[in-house]
């Protein structure tokens, strides 16, 4: 019994060169559930699962580098693949986005609208959603499937206690757009160090550090959050498939 996350981009507020913005596949032996959208990941998606096998999409926010494929996307599904019925999991700001540039997706997507403390199944992996700390509503999702997990942070700063959602994960795949020097209140995201001292709190097996700024030296983010998180911590990388759990 396979659990697996695979990047489709992971670049911070906008992609950089040869990468894509924020976008992840998940999947067990039976489903593939696509979560974030970002600009780049549906033509990275592709190279993993057909449109066809996608079980579901799952969209933490409206920001454009989560959610900006979702208009073609619906392109995609309606003119090509000739998909209906899509499960989309999202928030009401996602699809008033989608309704500004496609009008009605209805035809495609079947919405769900999704709270804070919302749960789902889909396929053989059930999800669980929670509100992060963040200048739209945003919420964070925890993907289990038998006795392992994976949380994503999707974006957030340090007033969401992640702990107890992520408490004992397999797997944390969290943002840190900055590192600690560069950090600031105005900032809505978290620092590597952030990440690494409430990924350590919340007793994670293994951390993967995402959203970091275009052009940035991933191994500084790594290194801080690896001396908060106490063990090492990796920077995702687009297009690498990581085992949940194994």
């Amino acid at each position: 019994m396979t659990f697996s996350m695979t990047v489709l981009g992971c670049s911070g507020s906008y992609a950089e060169v040869g990468g894509a913005c924020s976008g992840y596949l998940v999947r067990s032996d039976t489903t593939s559930i696509w979560v974030d959208a970002g600009p780049g990941t549906l033509a990275n998606v592709q190279q993993h699962v057909s449109l066809d096998d996608v079980d579901a999409v799952v969209v933490t926010h409206e920001h454009p580098d989560h959610c900006g494929e979702l208009a073609v996307l619906y392109n995609a599904l309606k003119w090509y693949v000739g998909r209906t019925e899509v499960p989309l999991y999202s928030t009401s700001g996602v699809r008033g986005v989608v309704k500004a540039s496609c009008g009605s997706t209805d035809d495609v997507f079947d919405w769900t609208i999704l709270a804070s403390g919302d749960e789902a199944n889909i396929g053989d992996i059930s999800l669980s959603f929670e509100q992060t700390d963040h200048s739209v509503f945003t919420l964070a999702v925890r993907l289990t499937h038998g006795d392992k997990s994976m949380v994503y942070t999707a974006d957030t700063g340090p007033n969401w206690d992640l702990g107890a959602f992520a408490a004992g994960t397999d797997l944390l795949l969290g943002e840190c757009t900055v590192l600690a020097e560069n950090w600031h209140e105005a900032i809505p995201h978290l620092s590597a160090h952030q990440l690494g001292h409430r990924a350590r709190v919340a007793e994670v097996e293994r951390l993967l550090v995402t959203h970091i700024a275009p052009g940035a030296d991933k191994s500084a983010y790594e290194v801080e959050a690896a001396i908060a998180f106490g063990k090492p911590a990796e920077a995702a990388v687009i297009h690498q498939t990581y085992s949940i759990g194994a």
